[in-house]
Parts: structure tokens; C-alpha cells; sequence
């Protein structure tokens, strides 16, 4: 019983599971590398034994010319087929181990018996320090396989002690008590050793599959974090880290260019079409990009609608013009999605590393993004390449947010405020708030320039809050019939409750409602449409006038006068510029009024900046207007002035006069 859970134990492991492959490939091993050393002992011992017990070492067939036969043949086994055996093979070998050592311990066995038939009192402790030796060092040997150790044990060991018991030679007795007590405590051994060596391997196995486990988890941590989940690209965390190796290879010596590229107008066509097919607009983009880009460089997408490119060993401007003119190239083009077909363009900028002595991913991408910019401008080529006459760009963007950031920045703001004019009456009927900025290093920084870079700080909430204050406070003493009309950022007009903060302001300022109008720009609401919705709601149910500024500036205007209710709409001023040099810029004024007075919204047609373009968009039907021509921005103390004193008409008869 004991033996065959030895041989159960031994051979029963699960080749499907790490842990049994591991013990298999232990055992494996260790008898591979034992039992030459098994061998050679057991012949050496049984040499010894036909020396000293029979007397002489004949040449022939005898038991040490079978156990050295039984070696050769084993070793040709063990080693002949390479080092690498299937686990099939191991256990097979294993097996094979088990009935070789019944075989050569039944010779032993039976080659002692005879000896000690035969032999004198000298020969019999020969047989019994040999045949002992021999067994106690092939069950030592084969430790890593207990049933195969405990053979020698039982075969060799046992049935000498029993005839040594059976004699009336008490020295011979004495020793088999001997022999016998070292083979029980061999044998415990050989359990115990058999049982730690079993759970050791199995530990082992459990720790190198945890580590296994570890860094599969850590890889595929490593590849979330730095793959974009969209595209299958990398994200802007590998691209950075690519570019910085590119820079530290050979001491920043590699010479690369680094593009970026985005796509014209895809937030509109987000906003407008649905998430749904924004995404597949930016896989089939990354797709093209990848196409275009092909073994030359590393293609990420960086956020958004933005991709870079690095390109390794690009060094003269000429190579990355045509690489540029490539990548624009093969992305652009029509989408199609879901049987709908969609047009996709895309500027680039591309930065040179040559450009730059202290190179630094940061700046490389800011010379790429200068470029884009510059593309941006210019459309029709779809690309740039940056140079060194845009860092000024730069740093005028630098020193303005230096200035917007440093304290007490809102003292140096201040309000002028531009009339609208009934084009029917001549009377003013609204003046519009415009910011101004003058600081003391910049000098005076248009709206244009700080607002989108306050928007990006953060701190344009704080500008707002500080103008409509003094905006609030100036309308305040103005005449009943005259609003204010005060332009909503795109921050305030998307947060969460910005409408009633702004309704506060206006009952501190202890100004009516409805004498305010609210001007929001389409840009603004891109950003947020449902929320931009539900504060324009809440505006308008407390009685203020809701405008949709620049009309025709944009993409979606359409949509929005759908979706949103406005009380007035502000006409682009380039859409009234062009209605005066051409006929086709006049029919589509014409058709833009026309489709505002179905709508019964009133409009205000903005840059009126000569008598000729005031006639054409009266004659069109343009209920009001605003422009230099008609009245330039005044500062506050000149608003009550121009409110009583200056009636269209009046305006009209100065400029003639003038002339």
C-alpha cells in the first residue's frame, strides 16, 4: 500500500497545470544529473563486494559487469536525445527508472543471498557493509523519486538483515540491527524529503505564476496607459515618451521632425452629427494617418481631434514640406458612414529639431503647433513648417498670460460701449459692452488676443464677473427705453447655474431684467449646447432679450434657430460686408433677412461702415445696425450723451457735413 501511493504520488501529476509540469521537470532534473552518480556508486560497491566476499573479480558476466551494462544502457537513454524532453517523455524516463532499480536490486539481492550461503563470517560482513552501502547511497540518490529510492531499501537492505537475524553469528546480528535502524530512518527521510520537495516546487511554481500574473497585469497596465482606447494609437503619454528617447539617442545628435495635425471643424460636425459618428470620423482619420504616415514614423493621436507624427532622421525643411504634403493628403477627403458621406480636411504643422539647441519634447511640440497655427491661416496649402520668425507669436502669448495671472490685473480693465441704432427711427436703442484692455508693458490688448487666453487660464469668469459689475452699474443711470447689450463667454454661458449667478448680479446692480440682452456667439454654444440651453432659458423667462451674435459666421446656425428661441440676431459683419460687392453676397443677405423675418426675429446688421452699405441693408430689411460709421465705442462718461444728442439722422447730416 505504501508503495503504490509512492508510485501515485510520483507519477500522477497534472501536465495541464503549471505546477505539475513543474514538478515533473524538478524531478526530471535531479535524476538526470543523480543518477550517473547512482551508477557509478553501485558499482564500485559491488566490485568491492566480489573482492572481499567471493575473492577475486573475474572477468565476464557477473553483477558488476550487469549493473555497469544496466549504467551504459540508462545514460544512452538519459542523454542521448539532447537536453530538451516533453513532459510525456519525463514521466515515461521516470517510469523507466522504477523497474531498472527493481531489476539491478533484484540481482544485488540475489547475488548477496548467495554469498552469504556460501561464504565464511568475514565474507558475510562484507556482504553486509557493501550490499548495505549500496542500497543506503542509491536510495540517497534517488530522493527526488521516493518510490524508486525506497527499492533498494526493501530489496537489498531487508532480505540481508532477515538472514543476518537468522544466524547464530551475534556480531553479524548486531549489524543488521544497525542496517535496519539506518534504513527505517533513510526511508523517513526519503517521505519527508519527498513531501518538502513536492511542496517546494509547487510554492516555487505558485510564485512564478504570481510573477507571471504581475507582469502580464503590469503590461497590459502599461499598455492602457499609454495607448488611446479609440484609435488603437498611441496616446500623448507614449508619444512624449518616444520623442524624449529620440532626443536622448546618440546625446540629441538624431536629427526628427514632430507633426501635428487636426481636423478643420470637426467639433461642429460632433456636435452636430453625434459622438457616435465623431468617433468613427477620428478611427477612419487615425487609420488614413497611419497609411500615409507608413514605416517612416510613429503615428499618436494627442487628444481630441489632434494627432501628432514623429519622424525620425527628417533634417532639411524640404523633406518635411513633402512629408507634410503627404499626410494632409491622404487624410483628406470624403468619409463615408453609415451610407452618409462626410468631408474630412486637416491642417499640419511640423517642427524641425535642428531648430532647437535645447531640445525638450514641450518644445518641439510648441514649434509644431506655432506651424499649425500658420497652416491654419492658410488653408488652401494645408500645412507649415515652423520657423523661426513665429516665436513671437509666442512670447506675446507668454507675456499676456504673465500679465492676466498677476495681481490686480482687473483694475486695468475697462468698459466702451458701441450704440445700435433703429435703421427705422435713427434712435439708439441698445449699447453694446466691449472690453478693453491697456497694460502697462503690452499697451492696449485687443479682445481677440486675451479673451481666448484668459479662457484657457481659467480667469475669464473673473473678468466677466468684474465687467458685467461695472457694465450693471453704468447701464443703471441710462434712459428707461435704452438696454444693455452684454456678450456671455462660452464658460459662462456652458456652466452649471452661471444663469443665476448672472440674475444676482443683475438684482445687486438693481437693474431690470429686461433691460439687459444677453448676446451669445454659436462658438460659445459648441461647447456646451445643453446647458447653454438651459441657462438662455432661464435668462429669458426672467425678461432679459436672448441674441445669437455674428450669424453666418459659422457652420449650424440653421440648427440653433431650430433648437433655441432668440430675440434678435446679430448678422456677421462679413456676411454684410459682402452683400455690398457683389450680387451673389446680396442675394444670400437678402435670403438670410428673408429667413429671420419668417422666423419673426428681429436682425442687426453689424460693420455698417459707410452711407452706401446703411442704405443696402435698409433696403434689404434690416430692422437695426451697428458700426463705426454710424457710431464708433465711446467710453461710459459719453454714454448719456450720445443716448439723447444723437439720432441716426443726426449722425447721417455730421457725416455729410464732414464729407
Amino acid at each position: 500500500m505504501l508503495f503504490r501511493g509512492l508510485f501515485q504520488s510520483s507519477f500522477n501529476a497534472d501536465l495541464a497545470t503549471p505546477a505539475g509540469r513543474a514538478l515533473v521537470e524538478e524531478r526530471y532534473g535531479s535524476l538526470r544529473r543523480q543518477v550517473p552518480i547512482v551508477y557509478l556508486l553501485g558499482l564500485v560497491n559491488m566490485s568491492a563486494l566480489e573482492l572481499a566476499a567471493a575473492g577475486s573479480l573475474k572477468v565476464g558476466i557477473n553483477l558488476p559487469t550487469f549493473v555497469a551494462a544496466c549504467g551504459l544502457l540508462r545514460l544512452t537513454q538519459w542523454f542521448g536525445g539532447g537536453r530538451e524532453a516533453a513532459h510525456e517523455l519525463m514521466v515515461r524516463r521516470m517510469k523507466q527508472t522504477v523497474w531498472f532499480a527493481l531489476a539491478v536490486c533484484i540481482a544485488v539481492c540475489a547475488r548477496c543471498l548467495y554469498l552469504l550461503q556460501t561464504g565464511d563470517s568475514a565474507s558475510h560482513m562484507a556482504v553486509m557493509l557493501f550490499g548495505g552501502l549500496t542500497a543506503i547511497g542509491v536510495a540517497y540518490g534517488l530522493t527526488a523519486l521516493p518510490v524508486a529510492g525506497m527499492i533498494p531499501l526493501i530489496l537489498i537492505v531487508v532480505p540481508i538483515s532477515a538472514a543476518a537475524l537468522l544466524s547464530n553469528d551475534r556480531l553479524f546480528t548486531g549489524g543488521a540491527f544497525g542496517l535496519v535502524a539506518v534504513a527505517v530512518l533513510t526511508m523517513r527521510l526519503l517521505l519527508s524529503h519527498g513531501r518538502h520537495f513536492s511542496d517546494v516546487v509547487q510554492s516555487r511554481s505558485l510564485i512564478a505564476r504570481e510573477q507571471e500574473l504581475a507582469e502580464h497585469a503590469h503590461r497590459k497596465a502599461v499598455i492602457a496607459a499609454t495607448t488611446d482606447f479609440l484609435t488603437g494609437l498611441p496616446n500623448r503619454r507614449a508619444f512624449v515618451a518616444a520623442v524624449e528617447a529620440r532626443i536622448l539617442e546618440a546625446s540629441g545628435s538624431c536629427p526628427f521632425a514632430l507633426a501635428v495635425l487636426d481636423l478643420d471643424r470637426f467639433k461642429a460636425a460632433n456636435d452636430m452629427f453625434g459622438h457616435a459618428i465623431g468617433d468613427k470620423l477620428l478611427q477612419e482619420v487615425a487609420a488614413r494617418l497611419v497609411r500615409a504616415v507608413g514605416s517612416r514614423g510613429l503615428v499618436a493621436r494627442l487628444g481630441g481631434d489632434e494627432f501628432g507624427v514623429l519622424l525620425p532622421d527628417v533634417r532639411r525643411a524640404r523633406d518635411a514640406e513633402l512629408i507634410g504634403a503627404g499626410i494632409v493628403d491622404g487624410v483628406n477627403g470624403p468619409v463615408l458612414i453609415q451610407g452618409r458621406q462626410y468631408a474630412v480636411s486637416a491642417c499640419c504643422g511640423i517642427g524641425l529639431s535642428r531648430h532647437r539647441k535645447d531640445l525638450s519634447p514641450s518644445r518641439v511640440m510648441a514649434d509644431a503647433d506655432l506651424a499649425l497655427y500658420d497652416a491654419k491661416a492658410n488653408p488652401a496649402r494645408g500645412f507649415a513648417i515652423f520657423e523661426l520668425n513665429m516665436e513671437a507669436p509666442r512670447q506675446r502669448r507668454l507675456q499676456i498670460e504673465r500679465a492676466l495671472q498677476s495681481p490686480g490685473v482687473e483694475r486695468d480693465f475697462r468698459i466702451v460701449f458701441q450704440p445700435l441704432f433703429d435703421l427705422k427711427s435713427g434712435e439708439v436703442i441698445a449699447h453694446e459692452a466691449l472690453a478693453r484692455w491697456t497694460d502697462a508693458e503690452l499697451g492696449a490688448v485687443p479682445p481677440s488676443e486675451f479673451v481666448p487666453i484668459a479662457e484657457q487660464l481659467h480667469l475669464i469668469d473673473d473678468i466677466n464677473n468684474h465687467l458685467m459689475a461695472m457694465a450693471f452699474e453704468q447701464a443703471r443711470d441710462w434712459p428707461a427705453h435704452i438696454k444693455l447689450a452684454f456678450n456671455l463667454s462660452a464658460i459662462q454661458l456652458c456652466s452649471s447655474g452661471s444663469a443665476r449667478q448672472v440674475l444676482k448680479a443683475v438684482q445687486r446692480s438693481r437693474l431690470a431684467p429686461g433691460r439687459i440682452q444677453f448676446e451669445v456667439t454659436e462658438t460659445a454654444l459648441l461647447a456646451d449646447f445643453e446647458r447653454a440651453r438651459e441657462n438662455l432659458t432661464e435668462l429669458r423667462n426672467a425678461g432679459s432679450t436672448i441674441v445669437l451674435d455674428d450669424f453666418g459666421a459659422g457652420y449650424a446656425s440653421i440648427g440653433y434657430l431650430r433648437e433655441l428661441r432668440f430675440d434678435q440676431i446679430k448678422l456677421d459683419g462679413g456676411l454684410v460686408t459682402a452683400a455690398q460687392h457683389g450680387a451673389d453676397g446680396k442675394r444670400l443677405l437678402r435670403a438670410v433677412v428673408g429667413l429671420c423675418e419668417i422666423l419673426g426675429v428681429s436682425t442687426v446688421a453689424e460693420h455698417v461702415e459707410s452711407e452706401d452699405l446703411l442704405r443696402l441693408v435698409v433696403e434689404l430689411g434690416c430692422t437695426a445696425g451697428q458700426g463705426f460709421w454710424l457710431e464708433p465705442p465711446v467710453p461710459a462718461d459719453r454714454v448719456r450723451h450720445v443716448s439723447h444728442a444723437r439720432s441716426l439722422a443726426v449722425r447721417r447730416e455730421g457725416r455729410r457735413r464732414a464729407a
